[in-house]
């Protein structure tokens, strides 16, 4: 006979009382927020939250990732705000008809908007007593909706501040070692990547960050937490690689100091292990690297037919492991027959003596396609990091849509492939409508030591990082979302044939939510030792999530386990 638990939901008996809430809420440093509604909520006239000018203000901002990652009742991927049953979706969306009903969904009824250590704390330790389905939400940047749930309590770490750099950071707990200081930035969980990028050039320093226009990514958890790609990425690492000290409340509400000198198996599971599946990160320390200049160089080539366009991206594979042994890192996503490139180079000119010159040969070459129109291929000079993050974020080609449901899968694409099968991969692309192909791996990613983090092996072979977009239109019907995320799941299907587990593998923070073999994608043979960890360290199953670490027996809302 099949034995269930379940966590602790909002009506059921086992539920805190308004009497111990109000007494969590007397220990916080902000008050909790009680029977949180969805963001739209105030536009329901039938709703006790209705307000005209609440419903105007949110209604402006409902597409503004900044407003959405401030805001604890919002994600930036509005799909997982619902809940999607084969008999309908449970939601509450914007421009909502007369007599129109808004539904809870996945948005956590309770929240504490966490601002120290001992407000994250003393939630776990409520949620731990109580069997509650507990969440953690930094900005919502997240592809197959961890941060919500059905009946959750939420801890949301936003506004965990703070940005301090230093010249001679040393790890905690090194006694014993002889350990020189470095150049290091320490920042709180909250810390978003246009906010630490800004602060990093003020100090002449640069950081190994997420990609433009994506400035509200959160800097201090998510994003490093799930390996945290990188434009610098083929220069200094990733994001895991750059991390040196982390501060976590653990399950058991414990506050520890995690580096590679004390608890290293936790230090090494935090990095790349998925996040919050090992605690609550409160504070986080980076390696700096120096303030260097770039060139960029950007190209646009739209072709005139399906089949110009496939041999414009015939051309660009065959280009493309040249260019970027050249020194360039960056992206080339495509949509509607046209290429875009956005690569960047240390150095003006490149450090690298070919850098230029092979760019060119392709932008020749691309240049005698018939059919093909190269209406853009210039190289501009940037005086550091900062100063091209700053100009992309303006003009990025790597458009970063929220506040609109949308599905995605994706897949890391060894070199090999480029180079072995070449029109196979064409093939593979050409029948993607929409992709944002990012180059982040080879370069220093694949000197490093491929069991240093949790983080799968194939990001150690790994060059590009290839994401199949199906966005789609607000919807009540089941079938259009399952449709949409099939869609995306066929989409990448023949990039795994050409780079199968273990050879290829998957971005836990831009997953599809259709692969089933998530222990081997996100984590290749490194998946065994962090279950091990991950039993050892949250025995109670109280930070589970969904294809999390230790989540196979739970049902996909984490509310239902099978033992």
């Amino acid at each position: 006979m099949t034995t269930r638990v379940y966590k602790c939901l909002p009506g059921d008996p086992c539920f805190p009382s308004r009497g111990e809430w109000d007494r969590l809420s007397r220990t916080l440093s902000q008050p909790v927020i009680y029977d949180q509604r969805p963001l739209a909520a105030v536009c329901y006239k039938n709703s006790s939250e209705y307000s005209p000018a609440g419903c105007e203000q949110v209604s402006d901002n409902q597409f503004n990732g900044t407003f959405l990652a401030a805001s604890s009742n919002a994600l930036q991927l509005t799909i997982f705000e619902d809940v999607v049953t084969p008999h309908g979706i449970e939601q509450c969306p914007f421009n909502p008809g007369p007599d129109a009903i808004c539904h809870q969904g996945r948005v956590p009824s309770f929240s504490i908007n966490a601002t120290t250590i001992e407000d994250i704390q003393a939630t776990i330790a409520f949620a731990s007593k109580y069997n509650l389905h507990l969440v953690v939400k930094n900005t919502g940047h997240e592809y197959i909706g961890r941060e919500f749930g059905v009946g959750s309590v939420e801890i949301f770490t936003r506004y965990i501040q703070g940005i301090n750099f230093t010249d001679n950071f040393v790890p905690s707990g090194n006694s014993g070692h002889d350990v020189e200081g470095q150049h290091a930035v320490t920042i709180g969980a909250g810390v978003q990547w246009g906010e630490l990028y800004l602060a990093a050039q003020q100090h002449d320093r640069t950081v190994v960050g997420a990609f433009p226009p994506s400035v509200t990514v959160g800097a201090g958890a998510g994003w490093v937490l799930g390996t945290g790609h990188s434009p610098l990425a083929r220069f200094y690492g990733l994001g895991v690689d750059n991390v040196l000290q982390l501060s976590v409340v653990l399950p058991n509400a414990s506050h520890v100091i995690t580096n590679k000198y004390q608890n290293s198996d936790l230090f090494w599971a935090l990095r790349g292990g998925g996040g919050p599946s090992f605690g609550v990160v409160t504070s986080m320390t980076y390696r700096t690297h120096p303030n260097l200049p770039y060139t960029a160089s950007s190209y646009v080539a739209s072709a005139d037919s399906p089949e110009s366009f496939r041999k414009l991206l015939q051309v660009w594979l065959e280009y493309h492991n040249l260019v970027m042994d050249a020194g360039w890192s960056g992206s080339w996503p495509y949509a509607d027959n046209t290429l875009q490139l956005a690569l960047l180079a240390q150095g003006i000119p490149p450090t690298r003596p070919l850098a230029i010159q092979i760019l060119e040969a392709f932008y020749a070459a691309s240049k005698a396609i018939p059919g093909v129109n190269v209406s853009a291929a210039t190289t501009v000079s940037y005086s550091s990091f900062y100063e091209w993050y700053n100009a992309s974020v303006v003009s990025s080609v790597n458009t970063v849509e929220v506040g609109i449901p949308t599905a995605i899968s994706s897949w890391l694409v060894p070199p090999e492939v480029f180079e072995l099968s070449t029109d196979e991969l064409a093939d593979a692309l050409a029948l993607l409508p929409t992709a944002l192909p990012y180059v982040v791996g080879g370069g220093v990613v694949s000197t490093i030591d491929p069991d240093s983090a949790a983080v799968t092996p194939a990001w150690r072979r790994m060059i590009t990082h290839v994401i199949a977009r199906a966005p789609f239109n607000q919807t009540s019907d089941p079938k259009v979302v399952e449709a949409y995320r099939q869609a995306a799941h066929n989409y990448t299907e023949p990039l795994q044939r050409l780079a199968p587990i273990p050879y290829g593998g998957q971005y836990i923070n831009e997953a599809d939510i259709l692969e089933t073999n998530w222990q081997g994608a996100y984590w290749g043979a490194h998946y065994p030792r962090l279950l091990s960890i991950k039993k050892e360290i949250d025995p109670q199953d109280l930070l589970i999530v969904y294809k999390g670490v230790n989540s196979e027996e739970w049902d996909d809302e984490i509310i239902c386990k099978r033992l």
